[in-house]
């Protein structure tokens, strides 16, 4: 079980690093059309989290358990980045 928290530890700073690059990304959508903005983070987002299942399920063989602790290391990170990043940015939309 130990690899998992440094897996666990790594999948937190990418999605951290991600949620930074969509909010940011999105909102020089949004600058432009709003309708791009949104509808380009919803489909930026849904294809992040396709990728990171896709590429988790071929290189690991963990348990459910262990999957749990995955999914809310990501969950958490991808929130820490969006919302880090629209506190640091202060947008006005």
């Amino acid at each position: 079980m130990a690899p998992v928290h440094w897996l666990s530890a790594g999948v937190l700073a990418l999605n951290v690093v991600i949620g930074v690059a969509l909010v940011l990304g999105v909102f020089m959508f949004m600058e432009r059309r709003i309708q791009l903005g949104a509808f380009g983070g919803l489909f930026a987002g849904a294809a992040v989290i396709y990728v990171e299942a896709t590429i988790g399920e071929q290189l690991l063989r963990v348990s459910v358990g262990e999957m749990k602790i995955l999914v809310l290391a990501a969950a958490f990170g991808a929130v820490l980045g969006v919302v880090g990043t629209v506190l640091t940015v202060k947008p006005e939309l």
